[in-house]
């Protein structure tokens, strides 16, 4: 019963809209006006920006909610706008842009091209030649706009060139509800100088003032007009297609102490025939400044002359570049499937970078307003362990911290208010710390950080919090689930698992989940498997017992017969089988049913068919089928989602992960490939068309519109997804199978018949080169391994054979 109406549907899109160059690491983007804005995120880790096709986008300093630098207007037409906008000018009155916006003047080529940290945009108009780059300096906090002029006509000209972005009161929520008040709380001026315009919003609250950015904006050439009013600038009834400063030639030098502030400056370019001219801007941030104004001005106007050296900028760009090929070449493969390559070895990364800096908190549909998430976190420092081992141990130990001490964790990374009822724990959030704890083990080989000493969360009594050992916080999450055990002897869902809206089935308490009582099998695994190689064997035993107990409990009660339930209600009433009206199947409890172990092969095998054959669309699996209906329908309806949307019904792409793990631990190749194939954007993309998917062909998706919902194919929340933590993890660990181990390294490829392929994989320090021959094209199973010509029987490695040399070759032999 696939639900294949994704293929019935499905529209070729134009491949002439983008082209990856993978030497480059880059994505070139032909057609300025896609269904939706496709992004690239820029960052130096305090001051960031994200920037689309179109230069569309906004900056902000550390907080996207509380240092919002730039306006960008979300959910509004029309889209995409403000961003980062140039303006060129010629003696005729011709103006257009090399990003296409906001000009929107017709131009005789264009493309955009995205780079990991870096968005180029290219532009021909008549005789002229436009590119413009930008990007956020390393050792520097200001975004450069790099803009590079040829001049291909026969005679010189000085163009006028003007750059504007609008300016923005910091707190996004405040200003959306106070801003039209406190816009009399700012200013702009122009200190001449230093030829540099400034930006000041200084409503504060006294505890935060050492942290008010003060904005600049200059360039490496004289500035002859500028505005720092956003009115004047535009005009009346204009916008910024067609500001009158522009129509005008020049901007009216406006300073504000009150209004609508933006930075606009004019420069005169020198265009000579037949040459290039380059002129640079840049807008950045120097905190402080409420608290020492000289002090933040000095070091501005230090940094600014730095800027203005060409040779300084060119390094900036080489040094953000490094940093990135460092990143990116943790892990490379070479395989014989160039989509599934690029993703692994280029976008996944690159998206996983950006969950670990953003969370699920800033896009161009999200306004940065959440807050860090306990269980997201956790997730995104899984993949990232691999990649900067030191930032998955210090975010481990920050989320350590947040933890409360009778063991769970709250959803959001902040205090917890006083007296909240037990219902707004979830049943998953602690259960992902062990997950987080063996990768940063793995990846180390250093158990030492358990005997590091880390408080508890705050818990509103007098005094300092409790604090416990890192061991002990990780038996406290334990010993929080196995005192919170339900009838059936399951985890209580409380408000819910890791599907939040699980919690309409325990509201009074009573419900029970089966995917978190597989997550607890899954973690008592990882926290055995520690307490055995850090020595703790008296915990390894008490672990093993709640483990035991804990499968006994689900083998007792969650199979159906053909799959596993999801969870019991309120009443004792199983959820997810054959007589359920609505979410007969559920994907979480079939897939984390192989990934804990719970269960035989039989039962796996079975569920994992049913699955498929209820679940399965031409572009991934559905969390549930048939989606839930909602009021009117019913009268005590599952979710606000209609059916085929997010929770309820949609293919989460997040939870398609799991499914492609599970296939590989069963040893079915070719349903794992497909699995992750239809999920790659680039795939996805082409399968619904691109009008109908809209999103980005590059970065992974949260969800896609399901077969019950007319918008189906559309993938609607991009970037800031546990999808890509996930994504990584399946490719890198099951799909090609190299997975760290406590003791070593573990080699168990799961592949559709390949002859070999080759992996380059940095592990504590050590490079290697693995090359994996399948003389027999066998899906699975290694006979022996060769490092640097010493053979192991089967898959595993010991450390001991890896980590003596900077760079180690391997023969992976399957059959």
């Amino acid at each position: 019963m696939t639900n294949s109406a994704c293929g019935e549907n499905a529209v070729d899109s134009d491949l002439s809209a983008y082209a990856f160059d993978d030497d480059q690491k880059a994505i070139t983007i032909k057609k300025f006006d896609l269904p939706s804005p496709w992004i690239n995120y820029l960052s130096n880790g305090n001051l960031h920006a994200f920037v689309s096709q179109a230069a569309g986008g906004f900056l902000w300093w550390q907080d996207a909610m509380k240092g919002k630098l730039t306006r960008y207007r979300m959910h509004n037409l029309p889209i995409d706008s403000p961003g980062f906008y140039i303006y060129i000018r010629h003696k005729d009155g011709t103006v257009w842009s090399p990003s296409f916006r906001p000009v929107v003047q017709p131009l005789d080529g264009w493309s955009a091209t995205h780079k990991p940290g870096t968005t180029e945009f290219y532009a021909k108009k008549g005789d002229f030649e436009a590119t413009l780059k930008l990007f956020i300096t390393p050792d520097y906090n200001a975004l450069v706009w790099n803009l590079d002029i040829q001049n291909n006509s026969p005679a010189d000209e000085d163009v006028d060139v003007f750059a504007y972005v609008e300016l923005s009161q910091y707190n996004f929520l405040d200003e959306v509800a106070y801003g039209y008040y406190w816009r009399h709380m700012l200013k702009t001026w122009f200190d001449k100088e230093s030829d540099t315009l400034f930006y000041l919003y200084h409503y504060q609250k006294p505890e935060n003032a050492e942290k008010v950015p003060l904005v600049f904006f200059a360039s490496t050439h004289t500035v002859q007009s500028y505005s720092g009013d956003r009115d004047a600038f535009v005009g009346n009834y204009r916008d910024e297609r067609d500001p009158v400063a522009i129509a005008n030639g020049r901007c009216g030098n406006e300073e504000i102490l009150s209004g609508e502030p933006c930075a606009a400056l004019h420069c005169s370019v020198s265009c000579k025939q037949g040459e290039h001219a380059r002129i640079s801007f840049f807008l950045g941030v120097q905190p402080g400044v409420l608290t020492d104004y000289q002090l933040a001005k000095i070091k501005i106007q230090q940094t600014i002359q730095e800027l203005r050296k060409e040779e300084i900028i060119a390094a900036q760009h080489e040094k953000l570049k490094a940093w990135w090929d460092n990143i990116l070449g943790k892990f490379e493969c070479a395989i014989p499937d160039a989509s599934a390559q690029r993703q692994i070895n280029i976008w996944s990364p690159v998206n996983c970078v950006q969950v670990s800096r953003y969370e699920r908190g800033v896009s161009t549909i999200a306004a940065g307003f959440r807050e860090i998430g306990f269980r997201d976190t956790c997730q995104d420092m899984v993949a990232m362990a691999y990649r900067d081992a030191d930032l998955a141990t210090a975010k481990f130990l920050m989320l350590l911290s947040l933890q409360e001490s009778a063991g769970n964790a709250m959803p959001r990374c902040g205090p917890r208010p006083a007296k909240k009822p037990d219902l707004e724990i979830n049943s998953d959030h602690h259960l992902w710390l062990p997950f987080l704890a063996y990768a940063v083990i793995a990846e180390t080989g250093d158990s030492s950080v358990l005997d590091e000493i880390v408080p508890y969360a705050p818990d509103g009594t007098q005094g300092p919090p409790k604090q416990a050992s890192v061991w002990e916080h990780l038996l406290a999450a334990m010993r929080f689930t196995a005192d919170n055990l339900g009838s059936n002897g399951l985890p209580l869902t409380l408000k819910g698992d890791w599907n939040d809206i699980i919690g309409k089935f325990s509201e009074q308490g009573r419900g029970e989940s089966v995917f978190a009582a597989q997550q607890y099998v899954c973690a008592l695994n990882y926290l055995i498997e520690i307490a055995d190689y850090a020595g703790k064997k008296d915990d390894a035993g008490w672990l093993t017992q709640l483990r035991d107990e804990q499968i006994e409990n689900i083998l007792a009660c969650a199979w159906n017969g053909k799959w596993w339930y999801r969870c019991f209600d309120d009443e004792g009433t199983a959820i997810g089988g054959e007589e359920s009206e609505f979410g007969k199947i559920w994907i979480n409890s079939q897939t984390w049913a192989v990934i804990s172990g719970v269960g035989s092969r039989e039962q796996h095998e079975a569920a994992m068919k049913a699955a498929n054959h209820y679940l399965s669309t031409d572009v991934g699996l559905m969390k549930l089928y048939p989606g839930f209906k909602t009021w009117p329908d019913v009268t005590h309806p599952f979710s606000g989602y209609n059916p085929g949307n997010g929770e309820n019904g949609a293919i989460f792409c997040h939870s398609n992960t799991w499914a492609i793990i599970a296939e590989t631990m069963l040893g079915n190749a070719e349903q794992a490939w497909k699995y992750y194939n239809q999920l790659v954007p680039h795939n996805a993309l082409q399968k619904m068309g691109l009008e109908k998917y809209k999103s980005e062909p590059y970065a992974w998706a949260s969800n896609i519109v399901g077969v019950e919902n007319p918008k189906h194919g559309w993938s609607n929340v991009v970037h800031i997804t546990g999808t890509a933590a996930w994504m990584d993890i399946a490719a890198t660990q099951y799909l090609l199978g190299i997975r760290a181990r406590l003791d070593g390294l573990e080699i168990d490829p799961c592949i559709p018949g390949w002859e070999r392929f080759s992996v380059k994989r940095n592990y504590r320090g050590c490079l290697l080169l693995i090359d994996v021959v399948n003389p027999s094209k066998v899906s699975k199973g290694v006979r022996f391994v060769e490092v640097d010509g010493k053979r192991f029987d089967g898959g595993a490695i010991p450390s001991t054979a890896l980590v003596a040399n900077s760079t180690v070759n391997i023969k992976v032999v399957m059959g």
